[in-house]
């Protein structure tokens, strides 16, 4: 069935089901005009800067005795073009699960963020935003050799499992099997959070590894990522600190380090300013790309949001990291630069 007539029957559904306030059809559309320059310079439109444009459909059953049954499926699209966004052709790349919840947390199985990217997303002043947050550096792997697999956002296959909050501490733990016959580590995925929350002041650690895929006979690597971070709420100001360490069990493999600061200032009751720098340091030698974004949102409403976002990556002599898909020559050096203006949608 084609991704239209998905879409249309999605449409349906949820608009049949409303009555019953047991289905709702939401999604963002978002789209800027943006200069970038890197090795080269262009003027583009750029979507999802704010924001990713997406569409889903999310639902909710009472089952009774404070048991809950519940689902999301979430696609994505490049306002742009009307392309599909993110899913490697998959017609929920975004998020795709069903879960059941109670007084003793939650279980969700499916395709699904992360208990890192859950904890991380409280941090970061631009939500992990795939296009324009410096957080992206933590998926770069530039200097540190074979053998190390890059952080992801999501999982597939995941069974993961959300705990109730006890005095603003809650955790949560994931685990996702590669589903590679004869090998059960191949491409096996896991992680947990542990978060704590109250009155202005967030901390959290979480943790997440990733084994890479068959590659007989050489056996699947271990890449762990420890995250350790928080933030505190100074009104109208809020700042925050990231630390974060990966490495792979391949003894050639370099590990990185990653060092982050935050911050966020609620100027009007419809305007914040925003701010977020992370450096990357790789042991023992290697790229050291600082990436740094300031933006600024203004509300038009309670669901419109007209945006300003600046980016940098400043790249060490040979490097070529680079954010928000800003071209850099393999070993130029070159920094990475833009600036856009957009408006984002919810819906």
């Amino acid at each position: 069935m084609k991704a239209t007539q998905w879409m249309a029957m999605g449409v349906a559904l949820a608009a049949g089901n409303a009555a019953a306030g047991t289905m709702q059809l939401f999604g963002v559309v978002d789209a800027s005009i943006e200069y970038a320059k890197g090795s080269d310079s262009v003027v583009r439109m750029r979507e999802g800067q704010q924001a990713a444009s997406r569409w889903g459909i999310r639902g909710i059953e009472d089952l009774g005795g404070g048991l809950k049954a519940n689902f999301l499926v979430e696609s994505g699209f490049n306002i742009d073009t009307g392309t599909e966004f993110f899913g490697n052709n998959r017609l929920f790349g975004r998020q795709a699960y069903l879960g059941l919840s109670g007084g003793w947390g939650e279980v969700r199985l499916g395709r699904q963020y992360t208990p890192s990217f859950y904890a991380l997303l409280r941090l970061d002043p631009f939500l992990l935003n795939g296009a324009v947050s410096p957080f992206n550096l933590l998926s770069a792997t530039a200097s540190q050799g074979t053998g190390h697999v890059a952080y992801g956002a999501r999982f597939d296959n995941a069974v993961q499992y959300f705990s109730p909050k006890w005095g603003g501490f809650g955790f949560g733990a994931a685990v996702a099997p590669g589903e590679v016959p004869g090998s059960a580590r191949s491409g096996l995925n896991f992680g947990m959070n542990a978060t704590w929350e109250a009155g202005n002041a967030y901390a959290f650690y979480s943790y997440q590894g990733m084994y890479s895929g068959a590659n007989v006979p050489v056996e699947p690597t271990l890449t762990s990522n420890h995250f350790v971070g928080g933030s505190y709420r100074f009104k109208p100001v809020e700042i925050g600190l990231l630390f974060s360490a990966a490495s792979s069990d391949r003894p050639e493999t370099r590990s990185a380090r990653h060092y982050g600061v935050t911050f966020s200032w609620s100027v009007t009751q419809r305007d914040t300013f925003k701010a977020a720098a992370l450096k990357r340091q790789i042991l023992g030698g290697g790229q050291r790309p600082l990436a740094v974004t300031l933006g600024w949102d203004h509300d038009l409403s309670k669901r419109t949001t007209a945006y300003v976002r600046a980016v940098l990556v400043h790249n060490s002599a040979g490097g070529s990291v680079s954010n928000n898909s800003i071209v850099i020559d393999p070993g130029s050096g070159d920094d990475a630069k833009s600036v856009s203006v957009g408006l984002r949608h919810r819906f």
